[in-house]
C-alpha cells in the first residue's frame, strides 16, 4: 500500500504521476494502470484525475479515471470530501468531474452515490445499441456504462452539456433527463437524473 498526506492538492507532493501507482492498480483494479492524468493517495486508497475521454465535454472538465479503494469503512466519501476541496481551491475553472461504472464488472454506483455524486445518463445506457457499444481494455470486456457527476461549483451549461439529445427517448424515459442542482452557500442541493426509477425499469424488465 501507498501511504502519503492527508490532504490532496495539484502543487504538493500529494499528486503524483500516474506511473507511480501502477503497481497497485494493475494489482487491484480491472482495468490496470494509465499513463495520462495525474494520481492522488492517501490511507483510503488511490484514484487517477485525467482530462475527459469523451469528445463533446468541456475540456476543463476533468474525469475521474481510476478509483481503487483499500477497503476502510467509509474510505471513499472521506476520501473524495478532501479532493473536492483541493479541486475547488486549486482548479477554480474546473466546474465539474465526470466519472463512470461499468455494471458488467459489478459496479453499482454505490460508492458515487454515498459520496454525493449525480447519476448522468448517456442514451446508450437507456437504451442500449443492438452492439452493446461495450469495448475491450486489456482483454475485459466492458458494457454500456453508468456516467456520474460531482458539480463542484455552479455551470450554466452543465445542464445541456448532458442532456440526451434524443427527444423521444426522453418523453417515453423522463427520468433520465439531468437537472441542474440547486446552489446554496457553495453547497449543491438536489439535481441529476433519477437513478431509482431506471433501477426500477430494469428490476421491472428482468422479470
Amino acid at each position: 500500500m501507498v501511504s502519503g498526506q492527508a490532504s490532496f492538492n495539484f502543487v504538493e507532493d500529494g499528486w503524483v504521476s500516474p506511473s507511480f501507482i501502477s503497481s497497485i492498480l494493475n494489482h487491484n483494479h480491472y482495468l490496470g494502470e494509465i499513463n495520462r492524468g495525474r494520481a492522488g493517495f492517501d490511507s483510503f486508497g488511490v484514484l487517477v484525475l485525467s482530462s475527459p475521454t469523451a469528445r463533446h465535454l468541456p475540456t476543463s472538465w476533468l474525469e475521474l479515471s481510476r478509483w481503487c479503494l483499500y477497503g476502510v469503512n467509509n474510505g471513499g466519501s472521506q476520501q473524495w470530501k478532501r479532493v473536492k476541496e483541493s479541486l475547488r481551491n486549486e482548479l477554480t475553472d474546473c466546474t465539474t468531474v465526470v466519472s463512470y461504472s461499468d455494471p458488467l464488472a459489478g459496479h453499482s454506483g454505490a460508492l458515487y452515490r454515498a459520496s454525493g455524486w449525480l447519476w448522468a445518463p448517456t442514451w446508450h445506457r437507456i437504451q442500449p445499441p443492438p452492439s452493446g457499444n461495450g469495448s475491450w481494455t486489456k482483454g475485459v470486456r466492458q458494457s454500456v456504462k453508468d456516467r456520474w457527476v460531482y458539480p463542484l461549483t455552479p455551470d450554466p451549461e452543465r445542464e445541456e452539456v448532458l442532456l440526451i439529445k434524443d427527444q423521444s427517448l426522453l418523453k417515453k424515459n423522463p427520468w433520465a433527463r439531468f437537472i441542474e442542482p440547486k446552489w446554496k452557500r457553495g453547497r449543491f442541493i438536489g439535481g441529476g437524473a433519477d437513478y431509482k426509477s431506471f433501477k426500477a425499469r430494469e428490476e421491472a424488465l428482468s422479470w
